[in-house]
């Protein structure tokens, strides 16, 4: 089995994931569904050679987990396990921006990097998009700002030389032990942007959040479905009073949430994108626990840019993205 064969046959075809499952063909995904890939099955002795190759052999371990680059352009993220069949790998394929669509709100994401400090956050489930839509604004903030952008990433995805500013990027299990620490000590280091990976729990809330207070611009992930349920979630860690000042701090510092889903549509797939920007009436109703409201303020708000996820699926049926 020739694995590097199979990655450029999937890059050719545009693949977001390719599956090497012992005994079986190769399986690659585009859109929502797997296809099988040339007359080969996989072999275990081929899956071992080749993280071997990678630096990332099992030696006893359950599952291993890398990023790595293939062809000089693109890079992939891997997970690998033992299961009952044998040894199931899976490569995530991130394509650089150059060899992706143009993506149809760029105006509001390049209005997104120009911002002096806040907290952005870009939710949705895995395989949305949300580090393609993250390192399209920090590239425009790349070229176009003279700042110290630092990324807390797991793992790192995009290698991105700094041009106008300059890029620290920081790898979850090497360069910091916990997301909470590695914002903490990135503030000590003199940063305009952070890009926090996954905000995981309170803790790296609560820094997040303090980040985004003393002056910094912010952006980070949540696993959320929509705009109200990153609202729910974040004050979901809390209680109490702590809660009611959590909601505060948010309404205060809060500059956007993008809400994206994949959908398949006739052209292939796309990425359907709610959009809640901040106004005193968005920060008014979550200080007030009344985010199941923010649909008829992103209903009403296209002028602003805004959109609920329902509106983004009307535009794309009426091409309108």
């Amino acid at each position: 089995m020739d694995i590097a064969a199979v990655l450029a046959a999937a890059v050719q075809s545009q693949a977001s994931d390719i599956h090497l499952q012992e005994g079986r063909l190769p399986l690659l995904r585009l859109g929502a569904e797997l296809f099988p890939w040339g007359n080969h099955r996989v072999g275990g002795e081929d899956i071992s050679a080749w993280l071997q190759a990678l630096g990332q052999p099992f030696d006893g371990r359950p599952y291993v987990s890398t990023a790595f680059s293939w062809d000089g352009r693109v890079r992939c993220r891997l997970h690998g396990s033992r299961e009952q069949a044998g040894v199931h790998v899976v490569v995530r394929i991130l394509y650089p921006l150059d060899m992706l669509p143009p993506d149809g709100d760029e105006l509001l994401l390049r209005r997104l990097s120009g911002l002096d400090d806040g907290l952005v956050l870009v939710c949705g489930p895995t395989g949305s998009g949300k580090t393609t839509a993250l390192w399209r604004i920090l590239c425009w903030a790349n070229a176009n700002r003279r700042c110290h952008i630092i990324t807390l990433e797991d793992p790192i995805e995009y290698v991105v030389p700094g041009e106008l500013a300059l890029i620290s990027q920081r790898e979850y299990g090497i360069h910091f032990q916990s997301f909470a620490e590695g914002v903490r000590e990135a503030l000590r280091q003199d940063p305009d942007i952070l890009l926090v990976g996954e905000m995981r729990d309170r803790e790296t809330m609560d820094a997040a959040l303090t980040a985004a207070e003393t002056g910094h611009l912010v952006f980070a992930t949540l696993h959320t479905r929509s705009a109200a349920q990153a609202v729910s979630r974040m004050a979901g860690a809390y209680a109490g009073a702590e809660q009611e000042e959590m909601r505060c701090r948010l309404a205060m510092v809060l500059q956007g949430i993008l809400a994206q889903r994949r959908r398949d549509g006739a052209d292939g797939a796309y990425i359907a994108r709610e959009i809640l920007l901040h106004t005193p009436a968005v920060a008014q109703l979550i200080r007030s626990g009344r985010e199941h409201q923010l649909a008829t303020v992103m209903q009403t708000g296209a002028a602003l840019g805004m959109r609920t996820m329902e509106q983004a699926l009307q535009r794309h049926r009426r091409n309108l993205i």
